[in-house]
């Protein structure tokens, strides 16, 4: 999917990995695996697209992270968390949530669904997404 850049928001090792398998196979080049605050600030500028987790290397600030990337940067955010309850809606820009743990199709949903609303479409979320108000 040319000209998207997928930034993978995951302390964990194993399920950033996985993750970035997924995205590689669906078609979608990566920007680059955070870990931290600090990670995805650097990686902010080489992104289009990012799936942020809620509990990092630096504790909760999932959702500060992605505040960051939509304010700042117009980053098309989606949190990715296996605590979906745990996670305030008052994300303004984020557009939503999937929760854990996700397969390979749901990402390929999200990630077209986040295409097309980028490209100025209208598509439909995935049934499994929770969208932010």
């Amino acid at each position: 999917m040319a000209g998207e850049k997928i930034l993978i928001v995951e302390d964990d090792y194993i399920l950033a990995a996985d993750l970035c398998d997924v995205v590689s196979s669906l078609g979608y080049e990566t920007s680059g695996i955070a870990d931290s605050f600090e990670t995805a600030q650097h990686l902010a500028p080489f992104s289009t697209i990012a799936l942020v987790d809620v509990n990092l290397r630096d504790g909760a600030t999932g959702p500060r992270i992605a505040q960051y990337l939509a304010n700042d940067f117009g980053i098309a955010v989606v949190m990715v968390t296996g605590s979906p309850e745990a996670l305030e809606t008052n994300l303004s820009k984020v557009i939503g949530l999937i929760s854990k743990p996700v397969h390979p199709a749901l990402i390929r949903s999200v990630l077209d669904y986040l295409k097309s609303v980028g490209e100025g479409g209208s598509g439909l979320p995935p049934a499994e997404m929770r969208l932010f108000a």
